[in-house]
């Protein structure tokens, strides 16, 4: 039944609490991990699993803390740039931003207990180390040829009666851009195709608007023992956090007037998600030979709380000569809810090479099992499982690789690092090829009490990013052109450190 346009304002007052769609996306943004740690780790790649004595290594391996043999005390504040461009359907546009932060504060402090083959010494140290920046701003823009973000909420419809639709579908049905096919109560199509009597008609422009902003960071606490400057074993345990605002604008215009009573739609996106999590960590080193060290951590799965905030407005435009304009607007009221993730556990192996006294050369290789991660205890009773069963189909296992060597020329040193991330998403998804490749530099002064170092590193990855739906070849009846998106973060660090 094709309802006439008239002109209306509607507020949703009350919806179902369960609005903001807890998916694969949470649980892979907060499961990656790309530290921003010290000047020294960041431009040696963070191949630190071995090494160990850097306060950001005990993160990674917290074996690592025994190497201190004094009381030492760092700060690294950054500065991080990025580009971003975004190609939709043939038009490309350019993004850049940059935000100032803290990457990494420590303090380590050692009891030596003497030499000989027992053990020789404690170290207790805590570090916190950003994990993740999730600052992002992107403006993409294009003509659609093949679907529109009303076609996919009118699929999300389907099979709903529509005074049991909910969140966005119930916006689109208010707002007249979805409606019920002719003699149907639970099959919906969009304005695009006149609510299903004509063949689909696109050509709208269309700009979307992201403003994503937050960060995590982890508190690592960590207790280690020096046993003969040959055996090094430690714990850690660890507080994460995180905070992160999504928040999107997405526009289509009819400006050649091709879709009949369609002028534009403005949704907007938006929601702010808090989360506290811990976990713990296990490590060790072993030097076999005094120029050969050996690394092995263990980190158990991160158990987040998560506190989410949402809304949603939906706005159109709508027009036709017999019944004139039509400005629906539909607005959702904030709404929250709460729930668990569980990220991946990691296990990290590394091998560090001492080269006389003039040069170090190290190595880490990371698995990580991302299709491990877990939604779970929604605050109504929730289990997820639907949820948890794409995240087991899409995400996958794989393995990080990081490598870093250090020059000694006196009080000064040089230093280069490579890591490469390899992609979270099994083979014939649409991100099966979505690696992280990142290349650092950097240069440091020591003297016995004092250090300065600073480093330079690049985070370079493609991805193909889905407007609607988040992937075309699970929708058939409704396709859009994925985003491609090339991504470049350079991240600039300064560290001062303190020894007494």
């Amino acid at each position: 039944m094709k309802r006439k346009i008239i002109l209306i304002a509607a507020t949703v007052l009350m919806l179902p609490l369960w609005v903001s769609g807890q998916n694969l996306d949470d649980a892979l943004r907060y499961s990656r991990i790309f530290y921003q740690g010290t000047a020294r780790f960041n431009s040696m790649g963070g191949a630190f699993t071995a090494l160990g004595g850097d306060l950001t290594a005990i993160a990674l391996n917290p074996a690592g803390a025994g190497v201190f043999r004094t009381t030492e005390l760092s700060v690294s504040p950054n500065i991080t740039f990025r580009s971003l461009n975004a190609n939709y359907n043939g038009s490309g546009t350019d993004n850049n931003s940059s935000d100032f932060g803290l990457g990494q504060i420590g303090l380590a402090t050692s009891i030596n207990l003497g030499s000989g083959s027992g053990i020789t010494g404690f170290t207790l140290a805590y570090s916190y180390n950003r994990t993740n920046n999730f600052n992002r701003n992107a403006v993409i823009e294009g003509v659609s040829e093949n679907g529109s973000m009303a076609d996919f909420w009118a699929l999300q419809a389907n099979g709903t009666n529509t005074w049991d639709l909910n969140n966005a579908p119930y916006m689109a049905y208010e707002a007249w851009l979805i409606d019920t096919l002719s003699g149907e109560y639970t099959d919906y199509a969009s304005i695009f195709s006149y609510y299903g009597e004509d063949n689909p008609t696109y050509g709208q422009k269309v700009k979307r608007t992201i403003d994503n902003a937050g960060q995590s960071g982890e508190h690592t606490i960590a207790l280690a023992a020096n046993i003969g400057d040959k055996f090094y074993v430690g714990a850690g345990f660890g507080i994460t956090t995180f905070g992160y605002t999504g928040h999107y604008v997405h526009r289509e215009m009819d400006d050649q007037d091709l879709v009949y009573d369609f002028v534009d739609l403005t949704y907007t996106d938006h929601f702010n998600a808090t989360g506290t999590g811990w976990n713990f960590k296990l490590g060790t080193i072993i030097k076999p030979i005094e120029s050969l060290r050996l690394g092995l951590s263990f980190t158990t799965p991160t158990i987040y709380k998560v506190d989410e905030a949402y809304f949603s407005n939906l706005s159109a435009n709508l027009y036709n000569e017999i019944d004139g304009p039509a400005n629906p607007e539909i607005n959702m009221d904030e709404m929250t809810y709460r729930y668990r993730i569980t990220t991946p556990y990691r296990i990290n192996a590394g091998i560090a090479w001492q080269v006389g006294s003039i040069a170090l050369l190290s190595a880490d290789y990371e698995f990580v099992d991302y299709a491990y991660a877990r939604l779970s205890n929604g605050a109504d009773g929730y289990d997820f499982y639907d949820e948890n069963q794409d995240l087991k189909a899409e995400l996958r296992n794989t393995g990080n690789l990081r490598l870093g060597a250090e020059l000694r020329l006196g009080s000064l040193y040089l230093r280069g690092g490579y890591r490469l991330y390899g992609s979270s998403f099994q083979p014939g998804t649409l991100n099966e090829d979505s690696r992280y490749n990142g290349f650092s530099t950097g240069i440091g002064y020591r003297q016995r009490n004092f250090y300065a170092d600073l480093s330079m590193s690049w985070l370079h990855n493609n991805e193909s990013y889905m407007m609607y739906p988040d992937d075309p070849r699970t929708n058939p009846l409704y396709v859009s052109s994925p985003v491609y998106i090339d991504n470049m973060n350079k991240c600039l660090t300064a560290t001062i450190g303190l020894k007494f």
